[in-house]
């Protein structure tokens, strides 16, 4: 564990740097039609603060009334609703939502009232901190923000200023190699530009390359092509792999890898390809089996209700015939239940 220098007076300075001068200008465009939050034509920011308020004060919390607000507010709303909360009562919206709800439902209004971009770094740091790493967590956390340069900044960005470390450090100290690299290569990747025009021979000379990677079982090697590519690369990379091989590139990867790099660059890939598709999958795994994993749950659904839920809505009730809704109904209770329905 890392022990920090940094005073809690400096990082609230560079907290609030963040939020209120760097959060503004972060792009977090919903795709068109894609989210499921429908937000009410009139709004009083005011009336927001204070209703909340006055949902957490004195004996007992309403819990709906929680639940009603901050589900139907879109993200840049519920940011300045933080704001202007923190303003009149000298406290975070945060840390008073903590000390009055718990367990998941506590975790699903944080992704809700926090900068996604910092929900996103705190749930990396809970899934390094203690005993073992949850290396399904931080795959999860990178690939929600792998197609949005911004938010991949943000994280890197709040977790300097929270934890008075990098993220890249962090990452060193809690993975071990090939897995370490793919993970500090992600966060390094450059912006790129996804509607560029693509360069048949640089996917020529990739494809080359990878075919001679795979052979030699040079893991690193894919590692550092794969995430030094825009998505849309590697989306046609693997087209003309399937085209020449008859065999898809992520099907052969697993067979050369395992573990933890294994699930990373398959997730890498199927993010390329399809990034909603892969939300679907992500959430129909979270609910599979035995057990819920909550967290997954709540990463995706919180994160992506204001960009392009009703798009991967849409694919999972056709990937696995039902729908995402009756699934986490069945899957899911209480208050928390109601909070990530709402969301849909």
């Amino acid at each position: 564990a890392v022990v920090s220098t940094q005073s809690t007076g400096m990082k609230e300075v560079l907290l609030t740097i963040l939020i209120l001068f760097v959060e503004p200008i972060r792009s977090y465009e919903p795709a068109i039609g894609g989210s499921t939050i429908e937000e009410p034509a009139s709004i009083n920011i005011m009336d927001d603060v204070e209703n909340l308020e006055d949902a957490m004060s004195g004996w007992g919390t309403d819990e709906q009334e929680l639940i009603d607000i901050l589900t139907n507010r879109a993200y840049n709303t519920r940011l300045r609703i933080a704001r202007v909360y923190e303003d009149r009562y000298s406290d975070t919206l945060w840390e008073e939502i903590k000390s009055e709800t718990s367990g998941d439902f506590r975790t699903a209004l944080k992704a809700l009232v926090m900068p996604e971009a910092r929900f996103l770094a705190e749930e990396m740091r809970n899934a390094m901190k203690g005993w073992g790493t949850n290396e399904d967590t931080l795959i999860l956390c990178l690939m929600l923000s792998l197609p949005d340069y911004d938010t991949m900044q943000g994280i890197k960005d709040y977790y300097q200023a929270i934890y008075d470390t990098s993220l890249e450090e962090a990452l060193k100290d809690e993975t071990k190699e090939p897995f370490q690299t793919l993970l500090v290569e992600i966060i390094k990747r450059p912006r790129f530009d996804e509607k560029a025009e693509l360069d048949p021979e640089a996917l020529e000379e990739d494809y080359n390359d990878i075919n001679e990677f795979i052979t030699a079982r040079k893991i690193k090697d894919i590692v550092y092509l794969l995430t030094s590519r825009s998505l849309s690369h590697i989306s046609m990379l693997q087209e003309k792999y399937y085209q020449n091989q008859e065999v898809e590139l992520y099907t052969v990867l697993e067979t050369i890898t395992d573990h933890h790099i294994k699930d990373g660059l398959v997730s890498l890939m199927s993010v390329a390809s399809d990034f909603p598709r892969y939300c679907a999958y992500e959430l129909y795994n979270s609910m599979d089996g035995r057990g819920t994993d909550e967290g997954a749950l709540t990463r995706i659904v919180a994160t992506r209700a204001d960009k392009d839920l009703k798009v991967i809505k849409a694919l999972y009730s056709d990937m696995f015939g039902d729908s995402l809704y009756d699934d986490i109904d069945d899957d899911t209770s209480g208050d928390y239940r109601k909070t990530l329905l709402a969301l849909l």
